[in-house]
C-alpha cells in the first residue's frame, strides 16, 4: 500500500473527481437520449430514414446504403440496452488512462533522480 503521501492524496481525489464527472456525464446523456430518441416522433422519424435508406440501396440514390437492422435508433439502444457495458467500459478505460497520465506527470514532477555510473565506460578508463 503505498504511503499517504499529500502527492497521493491529490491523484486521489482528482480521480474520484474525474470518476465522478465522467458517471454523471453518462447518466445525463443517458436521461436525455432516452427522452429525445425515445419519443413517437423520434421513432417516426428513424423510420422515415430507413425507409429513405431502402429507396437509396434499390439505386435511386446517389449512394449504396445498407439497411439499418435495428428498428429504433442506435444511441437509445445502446444507452438503454446497453448502459452497464458502456459504463464498465468507460471507467476502465478511463481509469487506465487517468493513472497513466498521473504517473507520467508525477515522474516529470519529481524530476531526475536517477544519477548514471560512469565509471564502466570506455571514456572513464582513458582518463
Amino acid at each position: 500500500m503505498p504511503k499517504p503521501t499529500t502527492s497521493n492524496l491529490v491523484i486521489g481525489l482528482l480521480y474520484v473527481a474525474f470518476l465522478g464527472t465522467l458517471i454523471v456525464s453518462l447518466v445525463v446523456a443517458r436521461e436525455r437520449v432516452m427522452k429525445s430518441d425515445g419519443s413517437a416522433t423520434a421513432q417516426q422519424d428513424w423510420q422515415k430514414w430507413r425507409t429513405e435508406v431502402e429507396r437509396q440501396r434499390a439505386g435511386n440514390g446517389p449512394v449504396v446504403r445498407r439497411v439499418p437492422k435495428s428498428a429504433e435508433p442506435p444511441s437509445l439502444v445502446l444507452l438503454r440496452d446497453h448502459f452497464a457495458t458502456s459504463l464498465t467500459i468507460l471507467v476502465v478505460l478511463s481509469s487506465a488512462l487517468y493513472f497513466t497520465l498521473a504517473i507520467m506527470f508525477r515522474g516529470a514532477l519529481a524530476g531526475p533522480s536517477f544519477q548514471p555510473d560512469w565509471s564502466d565506460t570506455p571514456q572513464a578508463e582513458e582518463k
